[in-house]
């Protein structure tokens, strides 16, 4: 298998996993299901900038995904702790 067909692959499979992540996202749920769905989707962009990356041997995709990555885990932490907050205000 050649490197450009794995990459084919893994970029269809990148494509699949975010259409299921889509649905998930659009699909009513609690607020933390939803913000699980969208780190989740952020993931598999980061992965799939990281893979044009390597089939473009660009290194400003590396560049967008690692402030991609800082700007999911801050939106992350900052989801968990409103999350954490509005459950301590019910109680």
């Amino acid at each position: 298998m050649s490197f450009e067909r794995a990459l084919f692959v893994v970029l269809v499979l990148l494509l699949v996993a975010g259409c299921i992540i889509i649905g998930r996202i659009l699909r009513p749920g609690t607020l933390t299901d939803r913000a699980v769905a969208f780190d989740s989707l952020a993931s598999v962009i980061i992965c799939g900038l990281l893979v044009d990356a390597a089939r473009s041997n660009d290194g400003v995709h590396l560049d967008i995904a690692l402030v991609l990555g800082l700007l999911g885990f801050l939106t992350s932490v900052t989801v968990a702790r409103f999350i954490e907050m509005r459950k301590g205000q019910d109680s």
